[in-house]
């Protein structure tokens, strides 16, 4: 399902039922909710003040926005379709920022040991903030779980356990398939840098990429995007762009020998490009870095 419909399944699933949560067998805890958050004085957890007994709430965003801090300060946005994992108690921070005008998710809050403990794991190698839309197998996974807690499904304890643990192990192949993606991506971006370094005052084509990767240009492009974000002409031009910038701060190169040396056609295109990119002009940012 798309996001639009995750949010419907989500909102009538709540409008149906009366449960709030549940209470595990051997004491295991469970709780689900739907909320929209609105002040943003009034919204601010800490990881190391809720509570002693360690747990996971994972928290995924339907509408508008949060943020999430680490223990090293470093925010992430947790914008529509996708989520944190939250493990107490840990140093981190989530809150709904001064500048979002409002946050609407859905979070379970987990006890369950096997559970807590893979998370916990799992985070110890990659980001608390992830993506995954309705379709992904960890989104499906969660919902299966809040949905039945919701209506009052899920009563056999078996069935309880089997989904948490289906829900652990989602999140595991998850970011394992994310930094199987970001290795390939640094892959990808590690080839073009090295035609670039290979041959700097020479234009570069995407077509001349896709043939040495056995590919068209158009599935080398999308290929491209997939794994990196970006279009590989635009990563090209950062590129040339990054040595024109170093050339303006380590040296003192006219305009149109460092358009000859990085690739640009002439002076002219170099600074169009330049300026579209740093919003300043190549003299403007010498002057301004002292060059």
């Amino acid at each position: 399902m798309d996001l639009s419909e995750l949010i419907r399944h989500v909102e009538r699933t709540w409008d149906g039922g009366s449960r709030r949560g549940a209470l595990f067998p051997r004491g295991y805890d469970l709780g689900i909710g739907l909320e929209e958050r609105t002040a943003p004085d009034r919204y601010s957890w800490d990881g190391m003040l809720r509570g002693n007994s360690p747990y996971v709430i994972i928290q995924y965003t339907l509408t508008g926005w949060g943020a999430y801090a680490d223990a090293a300060g470093h925010v992430e946005r947790v914008p529509p379709g996708s989520f944190f994992v939250s493990v107490i108690t840990t140093p981190h921070r989530y809150y709904l920022p001064a500048e979002s005008p409002a946050w609407r998710f859905f979070y379970l809050i987990l006890h369950h040991p096997f559970t807590v403990e893979r998370l916990r794991s799992n985070l110890a190698k990659g980001s608390a903030v992830q993506a995954a839309l309705g379709d992904h197998p960890f989104t499906a996974s969660l919902l299966r779980l809040w949905t039945g807690i919701r209506r009052g499904d899920q009563v056999d304890d078996l069935a309880i356990e089997r989904n948490l643990i289906d829900l652990a192990l989602e999140h595991d192949r998850m970011l394992r398939e994310r930094r199987a993606g970001l290795d390939e991506a640094e892959q990808l971006l590690a080839a073009v840098r090295s035609v670039i370094a290979t041959n700097p005052d020479r234009p570069l084509e995407v077509t001349e990429l896709a043939a040495a990767a056995g590919m068209s240009r158009s599935a080398y492009a999308h290929h491209f995007a997939k794994l990196t974000g970006l279009a590989p002409a635009r990563y090209i031009l950062q590129q040339r762009l990054e040595d024109v910038r170093r050339g303006l701060l380590e040296s003192d190169e006219t305009l149109a020998n460092l358009a000859q040396r990085t690739g640009f056609a002439d002076a002219n295109h170099l600074c169009k490009a330049f300026r579209r990119h740093f919003h300043q002009s190549p003299g403007q940012y010498r002057q301004q870095m002292g060059g």
